[in-house]
């Protein structure tokens, strides 16, 4: 028995036992170079290995797909072997085309930088599979409904993918297909203004619309808009979800049509409901577990009802509840002679909140508008949803609703907190430098630390620095909601500004006389804010500024300087602040809906020197209007300023920066400004964008008499929601004669 273990140990002894890894070298290599591998083979070098390991690489090797056949033999050296590795390549692929049958709706560079074949290197059927899947995922990503030929269900979509294998030349074909039409079958007598109803209401542009258009219409409209996003198909779904007329059984198909360029028909096949199959005798319609409406109206006299006629009433039962977002089920029954409609209106139950491993709750509570034991509503959610996401605490926010009983819905909230804490922004702006300045006076760089809540107290802290040949500013900021738990924002704020300035007056030929100014400021504010109730919310703020202000003046005649004199002034200044803001956009930095109303009150007042004494107020009003069932919407907004100066070193409104009359900077007592924008917005992808034609109009003067015309400018503006960098702007401006160039950091009104 012994003689028998020892045998069996020493034969798992030659199996298993391990021998240090020299080296691996490959013998047969062509177009594949050996640094291209070595990740898989690397991490054993230098370590002792067994014929498990080797197989690992040897397996590896082969998963490339590159090669029709791998081989490997060791070769022993002083106390460790070299792995030597011969393969034999496929045939190098020779051409690669991409061919796409469509309008192009992602750029043809950026999907053949996605293929992952290349000429001149062996094929690899893994890469070919590779290249087609990183095909679809750029479609993927723009929301498009899309499939390639591994899919399991191939025709169900609006882009379909393959690639063919022709010996060594590779075709990728991409399809487009645009959407010609939505037909309704099936079921559909008795339908037919419900259904064109429906059309109405979900408004997809269908492909048969643009062919039928004028030559000269088409150019003001793009093929790309009639090619459906999943977005589209879900408003379809989510529409016919608002109807009760639709069964479980009924689906949505799609089917090819030969038309110009790649097209499909969206068909739904109805089948509707059954609550009689025959036409039934009526006496009496009645309503049970309905506490927020009466539905008196329904009562009726004896009559014949067909099936149809009964949805109708179930469908104005609900559409009564869907007016006010309330989300309810409604269950029909034919009791003898009797129609009845249950109806289980929901409430919500209990609330949870995941996903906030950092950010404390008290922070965004009082945002939640879904409450134990109301009556569960679709508004109640969507607010919640908008109203955290303004906070910018987290990247994304969802649902999971549970229903828990007959009438209670559980709801979870589930947040996704911010990876990245903090935003690291550098970089180089111009400005124009305004008048009687040179152009390059307009450069400066900034460098920018900003971030929201990174320890999840719902602070904010921020830092920027901008140098430019005009002067340098330097501004610390700090801003935390709820400290504590109580029902304030807290926002402070310390600036630091030194602004050099000159100006050379010409007297004669030979006399110049230059005024050379030296402006130095710190400025320190502080201001409490209620949080909203009922979109309204109130402030108080205060702040104290101080600035030193040094005056050279120098004569010169024929060069030489025959007189100058040095002027010093300095203050200290303090000022109160009052505001109130009703505010109901969906989103803060670029809002599609909503309006949003501030008033301010500012009174300021001397501590020492020649500070100003005087009362400033700002009015500003904005409203958002998105176009129905497109990207498009219009935006305006009213902004103005007063200036009631009593004594001390004048004060003066600007119209410049975020509230601008785009591409000119104006400056006076009062200031009246009027922003208009038509907007195309798309938020739907990885970084938010719009783009704007503007017009603007801006009045400046002591008074509001307007005996000064309003300048006004007009151009096109682009503003990107870049991730590290927040919103950008840019734009054009045509102004007095002339186009300037804009850039602006922040948010859109």
């Amino acid at each position: 028995m012994k003689k028998i273990v020892l045998f069996l140990l020493i034969i798992l002894a030659g199996i298993y036992f391990s021998e240090v890894l020299n080296a691996v070298k490959f013998e047969g290599l062509v177009t594949i170079s050996q640094e291209e591998l070595k990740p898989v083979y690397e991490k054993y070098i230098g370590f002792d290995v067994n014929d498990f390991a080797i197989n690992d690489i040897v397996s590896s090797i082969k998963s490339t797909g590159y090669f029709s056949s791998v081989e490997w033999t060791k070769i022993a050296t002083e106390n460790s072997f070299d792995l030597i590795i011969s393969v034999k390549e496929n045939i190098p692929v020779e051409q690669i085309n991409l061919n796409i049958d469509g309008v192009g709706l992602i750029s043809r560079e950026t999907l053949e930088a996605s293929i992952t074949l290349k000429v001149g290197k062996a094929f690899s059927f893994v890469q070919f599979r590779n290249s087609i899947e990183n095909l679809t995922k750029l479609y993927e990503k723009e929301n498009y409904i899309v499939s390639n030929v591994f899919s399991k269900v191939k025709d169900q979509s609006f882009i379909y993918i393959t690639g063919k294998i022709n010996g060594n030349i590779i075709d990728f074909n991409v399809k487009e297909y645009a959407l010609y039409d939505i037909e309704f079958t099936g079921s559909t007598e008795g339908l037919e203004d419900i259904l064109d109803k429906i059309k109405k209401e979900v408004d997809l542009k269908l492909y048969k619309n643009y062919l039928k258009k004028n030559p000269l219409l088409k150019l003001f409209d793009s093929e790309k808009n009639y090619y459906p996003k999943s977005s589209d198909i879900q408003k379809l779904y989510q529409v016919l979800s608002n109807y009760v007329y639709f069964s479980n059984l009924s689906n949505i198909r799609l089917e090819t049509v030969n038309t110009q360029k790649p097209a499909k028909t969206l068909k739904i096949f109805v089948v509707q409901n059954i609550i009689t199959k025959e036409p039934v005798q009526i006496q009496k319609i009645m309503t049970e577990g309905v506490t927020l409406y009466s539905f008196d109206d329904l009562a009726t006299t004896p009559a014949t009802f067909s099936n149809v006629d009964l949805l109708h009433i179930l469908q104005k039962i609900k559409d009564t509840y869907e007016k006010d977002e309330y989300i309810i089920n409604l269950f029909p029954e034919l009791k003898g002679n009797e129609f009845v409609v249950h109806v289980v209106e929901y409430k919500f139950g209990n609330l949870n909140i995941k996903g906030n491993t950092r950010t404390k709750i008290y922070t965004f509570d009082d945002l939640i508008k879904v409450k134990p034991e109301d009556y569960a509503s679709k508004k109640a959610l969507r607010e919640t949803y908008i109203e955290i996401y303004k906070t910018q605490f987290f990247d994304n926010i969802d649902y999971d609703i549970t229903p828990t009983g007959t009438n209670t819905l559980d709801v979870t909230l589930l947040v996704e907190e911010k990876e990245k804490r903090f935003n690291f922004i550098g970089g180089g702006t111009w400005g124009p430098p305004g008048e009687g300045k040179q152009w390059y006076e307009g450069f400066a760089a900034e460098l920018q630390l900003k971030t929201i809540n990174p320890f999840g107290f719902g602070q904010t802290f921020g830092t920027t620095i901008s140098l430019g040949f005009a002067g340098k500013n330097i501004s610390l900021d700090y801003g935390i909601r709820k400290p504590f738990g109580s029902p304030l924002s807290i926002l402070s704020s310390l600036s630091y500004l030194n602004q050099p300035s000159s100006e050379i007056i010409t007297q004669d030929a030979t006399t110049s006389t230059e005024v050379a100014t030296d402006l130095t400021s710190f400025n320190f504010d502080f201001s409490i804010s209620t949080l909203k109730l009922h979109n309204m919310s109130y402030s108080f703020g205060a702040g104290v500024s101080y600035k030193f202000t040094e005056t050279n003046i120098a004569t010169t005649v024929d060069s030489s300087v025959v007189s100058s004199s040095t002027s010093v002034s300095e203050y200290v200044g303090g000022n109160i602040l009052l505001g109130i803001s009703y505010e109901t956009l969906d989103d803060l930095i670029i809002p599609t809906e909503g309006l949003y109303l501030n008033l301010v009150g500012q009174k300021y007042f001397r501590f020492t020197g020649d500070a100003p004494v005087a009362l400033k107020t700002q009015e500003e009003f904005s409203l958002h209007f998105p176009i129905k069932n497109t990207y498009f919407g219009l935006a305006t907004r009213i902004y103005a300023s007063q200036v009631f100066q009593q004594s001390g070193v004048d004060m003066t409104n600007y119209l410049e920066g975020l509230y601008s009359l785009r591409g000119a900077q104006l400056k006076g007592d009062v200031t009246l400004l009027i922003n208009n924008d038509f907007r195309y917005i798309n938020k739907e992808g990885q970084i938010p964008f719009y783009a704007a034609v503007f017009v603007d109009f801006g009045y400046v003067g002591e008074t509001y008499d307007f005996s000064t015309p309003f300048e006004w400018s007009a151009g096109l503006e682009l503003g990107i929601n870049i991730p590290m960098f927040g919103l950008v702007r840019v734009g054009n401006a045509f102004y007095n004669d002339n186009w300037n160039f804009f850039f602006l950091m922040g948010k859109t009104f």
